[in-house]
């Protein structure tokens, strides 16, 4: 139930076959916005990429203000029978399902059947007594302390296992909690199982049918729904993973119970996520200003800023300036991404039939070649103060060692960071392993006060934004 993307470092191993684009059929082709040197750079950018990580089939939709300005298919959608990837095709689209959770419970929420802040016990009472300061909206927001069910420490699923509703409840709480409800912030796709135990409930159905009837059929994305192995989908795309050797195979099986559950079970097509998209900027799903709740980071409870900024089913970010809202999803041969420069209203919609592949990165480079504005950081660049970038990364050694390194920071900083930040920090490190690689990607400022690191891990690149005051020590 690891649904987190992981990104891949780089795969040097290439697969040659079936790279050329797809275009739609007539019917499903909308009018293309961007002009001839964009769609060409976009183009070979995606053919290199698929050919360098070995990706199957993509489906792409770059949308502007809800109108889709370059909307394409590249590769196949399944190996075994050569059928090309279209923009109709359907994937399974992994994590970002948890925004379509969150909004089911706001849902509920507008319509005073829950309250963000009632305690998960007064819907699953099964909960043990030390999750009485669980609430729905720490739940949302990562800010729960329910543990995953599957860490790199930590496997409690047997995926081929067809677990009941009350099977998954007790095993989610045959775990401590990770810290103190309210306190610090972690991924959990487990709080998101939860609440779709806590929306069949109040709901009074199951959460993929209350999705359908006031989300999807009202917007007309008729082409997602929860995923099922048994019904007929047209146009449904095989996932792929690859083994260590570089070869590809067919998606790992699941139970159809694990491909249920409300933390990304669901299929859809980018021509659906681009309805989605244009939804998101007006009042159809919710009035806008509760839409706007769900992209905003909630302090801890005592007033601290989170070290990850997650809102509710959506990551919260900064790129260059400019703000970014996306969500990306890694499930059972699959990857994919949906990314919202909210400033220039641009959107970027990637998904593939390859587990692992670097979609996130992939698509903030589509859209660096739409607008020059959003390009992502490069690899690195030259460091006119090597001594400076070595001990950022004693600093990040020393925090995943023990916990703490307060002497490299400043005296507001350590009011700021410590101790959840630095805790937060400390899991992380201690879970996705030593840095392998820190590089300098940018910096600005007097004096080099604000530089941005590049932190290559052995499944995860990571970047950090790093505020250093005039004797140098870490700001923020």
């Amino acid at each position: 139930m690891y649904r987190m993307s992981v990104l891949a470092l780089y795969l040097s191993l290439a697969w040659h076959a079936g790279l050329a684009a797809a275009d739609p059929p007539a019917g499903e082709r909308p009018a293309q916005a961007l002009p001839a040197h964009s769609t060409a750079a976009i183009d070979r950018y995606l053919r290199e990429e698929m050919r360098r990580q070995g990706i199957p089939g993509i489906s792409l939709a770059v949308v502007e203000d809800g109108t889709p300005l370059y909307v394409k298919g590249y590769g196949v959608a399944t190996l075994e029978h050569d059928v090309p990837a279209m923009p109709q095709t359907v994937y399974q689209i992994g994590s970002i399902g948890k925004q379509f959770t969150a909004v089911a419970v706001m849902k509920l929420a507008n319509e005073h059947k829950l309250d963000l802040d009632d305690k998960l016990s007064k819907y699953l009472p099964e909960v043990p007594p030390s999750w009485d300061r669980v609430t729905l909206r720490l739940m949302l927001n990562h800010q729960s302390g329910i543990p995953q069910f599957t860490t790199p420490q930590r496997q409690l699923l047997d995926l081929v296992h067809d677990y009941s509703d009350a099977e998954l409840i007790k095993l989610a709480v045959s775990q401590p909690l990770d810290f103190e409800p309210g306190t610090d912030v972690s991924y959990s796709d487990t709080g998101y199982v939860l609440l779709g135990f806590v929306i069949n409930r109040v709901a009074g159905m199951f959460y993929g049918d209350f999705l359908r009837q006031t989300v999807f059929a009202p917007l007309g994305m008729n082409r997602t729904q929860v995923i099922s192995d048994t019904d007929i989908v047209p146009d449904r795309a095989s996932g792929y993973e690859k083994s260590a050797s570089g070869v590809l195979h067919n998606q790992t099986y699941v139970s159809p119970a694990l491909n249920r559950t409300a933390d990304g079970s669901l299929y859809s097509t980018v021509l659906d996520l681009i309805k989605w998209d244009r939804a998101l900027y007006g009042d159809a799903v919710l009035p806008h200003a509760q839409l706007e709740r769900m992209w905003q980071v909630d302090a801890h409870r005592n007033g601290q800023r989170p070290l990850y900024t997650y809102g509710y089913g959506w990551e919260n970010n900064r790129l260059r300036g400019q703000r970014l809202i996306e969500y990306d999803g890694n499930w059972q041969g699959f990857q994919a991404v949906m990314s919202r420069y909210v400033d220039k209203k641009l959107t970027v919609i990637l998904l593939t039939n390859l587990a692992l592949c670097r979609t996130m990165r992939m698509g903030h480079a589509v859209a660096g070649l739409v607008d020059p504005d959003l390009a992502p950081y490069p690899q690195s660049i030259a460091d006119a103060d090597p001594r400076k970038t070595a001990e950022f990364r004693e600093f990040l050694d020393h925090v995943r060692k023990d916990g703490g390194d307060g002497g490299r920071l400043s005296a507001a900083a350590r009011r700021r960071l410590v101790p959840s930040a630095m805790n937060t920090l400390k899991r992380d490190l201690r879970e996705l392993g030593p840095i392998l690689k820190l590089t300098l990607v940018e910096e600005a400022g007097g004096n080099g006060t604000r530089r941005v690191y590049r932190a290559e891990e052995r499944d995860m690149v990571e970047f950090y934004t790093v505020d250093y005051t005039g004797d140098a020590r870490i700001d923020d």
